[in-house]
């Protein structure tokens, strides 16, 4: 069994194991997913801001020696409506972006540094029943494929309910991983 570790890039480290069996010829690798996040007024309103989305991954082989194949790395990065949230009291989440990546085969496991395409949000900062809306960054969603079977060899997020419910039912990742830009994203996961 592999096991999942999630790292956040806010400043906080958080784990989540989610077992994931070995897929085919797939050597076990380690992943650490990395989500840049700034935030700068925007103009001279100082309580519209401007969020910059920048995530990337970082893989390597569990052993140096062995080769890793080509795989593909997917990356749904969720958003929320911050009026939805601040003046309405629910949650509304939102596909912000979706995007998947070749990752080269590698003659060895040495560590990679691969990037998404980086997103802007602008969003109303006031947490309060004046905000007039926006989106902000909630969590992301990750997957890593084998090229030549299509299986997920990782899956991540650092939503930990969405984690649990697919740690519980992994045809749910499968799922997830379908929704397309723009789409809405459940607030209660069953």
């Amino acid at each position: 069994m592999r096991y999942i570790v999630i790292l956040l890039a806010l400043g906080t480290t958080a784990f989540a194991q989610i077992p994931i069996p070995a897929v085919g010829k797939f050597p076990s690798t380690r992943v650490q997913v990395q989500i840049g996040n700034q935030e700068k007024a925007k103009g001279k309103d100082f309580f519209r801001k401007t969020q910059h989305i920048q995530p990337r991954f970082s893989l390597e082989g569990a052993s140096s020696m062995q080769p890793i194949p080509a795989a593909e790395a997917q990356m749904i990065i969720i958003t929320y409506d911050t009026k939805a949230k601040f003046v309405d009291n629910r949650d509304s989440f939102k596909v912000l972006s979706t995007e998947t990546i070749p990752v080269p085969a590698a003659p060895n496991g040495a560590k990679r540094l691969l990037s998404f395409t980086p997103s802007d949000v602008t969003f109303d900062g006031y947490r309060d029943s004046s905000n007039i809306g926006g989106e902000a960054y909630k969590f992301y969603i990750f997957a890593l494929r084998d090229s030549e079977t299509k299986s997920i060899v990782d899956f991540e997020t650092n939503s930990l309910p969405l984690a649990n419910l697919c740690k519980t039912d992994p045809a749910k990742r499968t799922e997830i991983l379908g929704l397309a830009k723009g789409a809405k994203f459940p607030t209660e996961y069953k």
